[in-house]
């Protein structure tokens, strides 16, 4: 009686890539409210006075 067990494998990496691509995202997200915050301040100080 053969009973193999089903390749789990592909689920797990599938599971690891969406996992990584979530973090990415959010990484990316941060990185770019970052930036915007930075730029905002930057011209609030180089802004010339009336």
């Amino acid at each position: 009686m053969c009973n193999p067990q089903p390749d789990r494998n592909g689920e797990h990496v599938k599971k690891l890539l969406v996992l990584a691509a979530a973090i990415a995202g959010v990484l990316l997200y941060r990185k770019a409210q970052e930036s915007e915050a930075r730029k905002d301040v930057w011209s609030k100080s180089t802004d010339t006075v009336d």
